[in-house]
């Protein structure tokens, strides 16, 4: 199920898919030999299902906060809450399953069999890092541990090489990148992280997996450089007109298409009250004329 359910470009079918076969795919577990690198893989897709609701909520607060809709917009800040939450209780369980496939993450770089076993290593250990994110934004409901974060930036630097990188899309330099920029001394001296993201994310975009520019976006939102995000959407926007997707890991580069989707919404839904314009990803309100911007209305629907 899960090498085919990669090549999908339907991440609502992976979603459906996620939710739904993860139950019963791990009560074989009880029957038959260990699944965790898969329970990996499901738990992942399960959190990303949660964080696309809690981004909706998130715009729908947005829009109600700025019509001073004080008691909806409260009540939609909530739901953002707890489906960040639910995303981070599934994140989790995928850091869990992950420890019980490897061992602890952070400590000994494993042994890797395959190609595969690096493949759900370093998902894994970036479901780990989202995995705190989520709970920080879901209020620490799922009690996820902060000390996962280091452990996930030394987990990540067991394939940061030039072979691992090309390999896995950037994405081991991206995390470890990422964990610097919000872990105090955790960067190596003389080297700027955002830099090497860049270089992470100029790796996933010839590979054709754009996760690592994904989560530059994030960094840069998280450290309010708007500026950064934007350039980073506006690069994305570009690199999908010109670089194909990896068919061999299509839903990944979607996914990451989604999260920067998200962040763009949220600009846009802070900045006009409504989401990125169809067809408009990499375009902001401040460099194009509205009037030029098509509104995405259907008459009859008035």
């Amino acid at each position: 199920m899960m090498p085919y359910l990669m090549t999908t470009d339907d991440t609502g079918i992976a979603c459906v898919a996620g939710e739904s076969m993860t139950p019963l795919m791990l009560s074989f577990s009880k029957y038959t030999t260990s699944i965790d690198q898969l329970a990996v893989l499901t738990h992942m897709v399960g959190g990303t299902c949660a964080d696309s609701l809690a981004n909706e909520a998130n715009l729908e607060y947005l829009r109600l906060a700025s019509d001073q809709r004080i008691s909806a917009a409260k009540d939609a800040r909530i739901r953002s809450k707890r489906y960040h939450a639910l995303a981070a209780k599934r994140q989790y369980k995928a850091y869990k399953a992950l420890i019980r496939s490897f061992g602890e993450i952070g400590e000994e770089c494993p042994s890797f069999s395959s190609e595969q076993e690096q493949f759900v290593w370093i998902i894994g250990t970036a479901t780990a890092l989202q995995a705190v994110l989520s709970d920080t934004l879901g209020g620490m409901e799922a009690g996820v541990p902060k000390t996962i974060a280091p452990k996930a930036m030394r987990a990540a630097a067991c394939l940061d090489t030039p072979e691992g990188n090309r390999l896995w899309w950037g994405l081991p330099k991206a995390i470890k990148s990422v964990l610097w920029t919000v872990l105090p001394g955790a960067g190596e001296d003389g080297v700027d992280p955002w830099k090497e993201m860049k270089k992470a994310a100029r790796i996933g975009e010839n590979e054709g997996v754009r996760m690592s520019q994904a989560l530059m976006a994030m960094a840069a939102n998280n450290a309010s450089k708007t500026e950064l995000v934007k350039d980073t959407i506006r690069a994305h926007a570009h690199s999908l007109k010109n670089i194909a997707s990896n068919r061999e890991f299509n839903l990944v580069d979607i996914m990451a298409t989604d999260m920067i989707t998200a962040l763009s919404d949220s600009l846009w839904t802070e900045a006009l009250g409504h989401r990125t314009p169809h067809g408009g990803l990499g375009t902001f309100w401040d460099d194009v004329d509205e009037d030029d911007v098509e509104l995405d209305i259907d008459i009859d629907d008035l």
